[in-house]
């Protein structure tokens, strides 16, 4: 495409470090942008032919040029119910967090839930008693998560209304809570936007959003968006039944009502393990720290493949949460199955998490054309190597089996990126850091953790981008910086592939642009 045909750019991007998704490096280019669309990509002394007086130029230097970040795993209720309320992250003791959550029941309307978060019981000393609450709140909800998401502070008459005890902070365990806090259309419409922006610095014009049963509470709120031309960043969105049994019906009704560029369904997530980390994750061998015990929460796979079989009867795809290496077996054999009876057919299932797979179920993945959905920032959540988990409950000899994101790639599994946000924020320097050098935040170990399962970083790059689009049906469109695709990208302010591993972490989202629109200029610090 040429700008005599064409007309000249709205917007040209030049840069010396410019990678479209298509190679694997970066190289001096031009990107000229027109309305939504991208309309040329090419050498930068090609990019006069597209300036006219109009036309705005970004000279970005050494600044990397990338495709927009697909985010494949987030739950925006999860973010949502870390930010409601109250924050308590800097409240110093248990008496100054009862005060904030008294002041806060007074000024908002009588009998509404008090809500509270980012609290800690290790900076208090203590944790906090629930007969405090009880005593001063005696017939209103109260709720505060900690910082970590794993305890909710709360009193007796919210454990009894939600049905959730104080330890038990999964998402799925406080569903009722999240559907309740979903009803205030207005308030999650904001929290909604806010979520984007936060998003929008970090690259990201597209996610995969999961939302539970029927999705009620947010799908209203992105369908005005959308109709309103406000949706800042591509919603793709599946259905985690957790109240509710899998709803094929609603499932067909959204296969067929969602099908746009910026707001599109994208089938069921099903819960089958737990966590390898306390045991719960399902196993093949018994644990090393557990002898006889290969998990603490036996799975119902009949009731999982019953759900598999009627979603993909009816073309629709299912993302399986699986963790140890017998989940993750289960799960090869019942997306296996569905692809013999579909042939050619067969529809893009996935599989998430994937923390200690088989090598014969990778294998088994890359022969079925099964989509990793992988957390590349998982690393980050231990301290240090030596603070590490995985050789204590799977043996020393077996510790390079977790995470093992080569063999992956060698078995040509297609691997998206996903950070199953609020457990991290959508970070492409902190997935290199971990998947690419894999190191842990305190820089061990010397060389890498088992370097040799590491992610090329091109490959890390193509995980966040081209792969996420294909595995939404949406490489036609996105994914790559081609002439004729949307015109999203994401700046960071310096080279990815050519950093070092104590300076990537540092490096930062300088412009995004979604569909042709700036959501995050850090120069002036839009978004």
């Amino acid at each position: 495409m040429d700008a005599a045909a064409h007309g000249l750019a709205d917007r040209v991007l030049l840069s010396n470090a410019v990678f479209t998704g298509k190679e694997n490096s970066a190289s001096p280019a031009f990107i000229a942008l027109k309305g939504d669309c991208i309309v040329a990509v090419g050498h930068p002394e090609e990019a006069e032919n597209w300036i006219g007086p109009a036309t705005f130029v970004h000279h970005l230097k050494d600044a990397f040029i990338m495709p927009g970040v697909h985010d494949n795993h987030v739950f925006f209720t999860g973010y949502m119910s870390m930010h409601r309320g109250v924050d308590l992250t800097n409240a110093a003791t248990v008496d100054e967090a009862l005060q904030l959550l008294k002041q806060e029941a007074e000024k908002s309307p009588s009998g509404q839930n008090v809500y509270a978060y980012g609290w800690s019981g290790e900076d208090w000393g203590q944790s906090p008693e629930q007969s405090l609450l009880d005593e001063a709140f005696p017939e209103r909800v109260v709720i505060a998560i900690n910082r970590t998401k794993s305890y909710c502070w709360m009193n007796k008459t919210a454990q009894q209304k939600y049905q959730f005890a104080p330890d038990q902070c999964s998402a799925e365990s406080r569903a009722r809570l999240l559907n309740d806090m979903m009803q205030d259309r207005a308030l999650v419409r904001q929290e909604f936007l806010d979520f984007a922006r936060m998003l929008a610095k970090r690259g990201v014009t597209s996610i995969k959003d999961i939302g539970f049963d029927r999705h009620s509470g947010l799908l209203p709120v992105l369908e005005e968006l959308e109709a309103a031309g406000e949706l800042p960043l591509r919603v793709h969105f599946a259905l985690e039944p957790v109240l509710q049994p899998i709803d094929i019906p609603a499932g067909l009704q959204y296969k067929e009502r969602y099908q746009g560029e910026f707001l599109r369904f994208q089938g069921y997530k099903l819960m089958m393990d737990g966590v390898v980390a306390d045991h719960t994750g399902d196993m093949l061998e018994p644990y090393a720290d557990m002898p006889g015990v290969t998990t603490l929460r036996p799975v119902d796979y009949e009731a999982i493949e019953a759900a598999v079989q009627a979603a993909d009867s009816h073309g629709i795809k299912c993302c399986l949460t699986a963790e140890g290496d017998a989940a993750i077996r289960k799960a090869v054999d019942l997306i296996e199955g569905c692809n013999r009876k579909r042939g050619e057919q067969r529809i893009r299932h996935s599989i998430s998490d994937l923390e200690y797979p088989h090598p014969d179920d990778i294998k088994r993945m890359g022969e079925n054309g099964i989509f990793a959905e992988v957390y590349a920032q998982i690393l980050l959540l231990n301290p240090s190597y030596e603070d590490a988990y995985m050789a204590a409950v799977a043996g020393k000899e077996n510790e390079s089996r977790f995470y093992n994101y080569m063999s992956m790639l060698e078995a040509n599994v297609p691997i998206t990126i996903g950070t199953d946000l609020p457990l991290f924020l959508t970070s492409v320097p902190d997935s290199l850091y971990a998947a690419s050098y894999r190191l842990f935040p305190d820089g061990s170990p010397p060389g890498g953790w088992n370097p040799g399962q590491g992610m090329p970083a091109s490959e890390v790059l193509k995980a966040w981008t081209v792969n996420g689009a294909r595995h939404c049906g949406m490489e036609e469109c996105t994914g790559t910086l081609e002439v004729g695709k949307a015109a999203d990208i994401a700046v960071f302010d310096r080279n990815l592939l050519d950093t070092t591993a104590t300076g990537i972490r540092d490096t930062h989202v300088i412009l995004t642009i979604s569909a042709g629109r700036i959501t995050y200029d850090a120069s002036r610090n839009e978004g």
